[in-house]
């Protein structure tokens, strides 16, 4: 902590700070630069590791269906096929 004392001189009177009793406090340490991985990184990298590592379930099906379309055992519902395209806003409505 610092008082304040009136000194004069040539250009006339000025407050210079200076020292009360006892010790000055130490300034505050600068924090230290840090480098690290937060929480939420840590669970996206395993959810994207998961994914890396689930099989590839949509080849499976397509294989299926290209079969079924080549044996003509394929007979989708358009009815069905519609309420799912509703269902999932896959309609465009615009006119594209």
């Amino acid at each position: 902590m610092t008082g304040v004392r009136k000194t004069g001189g040539p250009r006339g009177v000025a407050f210079d700070p200076v020292p009360l009793r006892g010790p000055r406090p130490a300034p505050a340490p600068e924090p230290a630069d840090r480098a690290g991985i937060t929480d939420e990184a840590r669970e996206l990298a395993r959810a994207l590791e998961a994914v890396r590592a689930a099989p590839e379930v949509r080849e499976l099906r397509i294989a299926q269906l290209r079969r079924a379309i080549a044996e003509g055992r394929y007979q989708p519902d358009p009815a069905e096929i519609a309420r799912k395209l509703l269902e999932r806003g896959g309609f465009d409505r615009g006119g594209t």
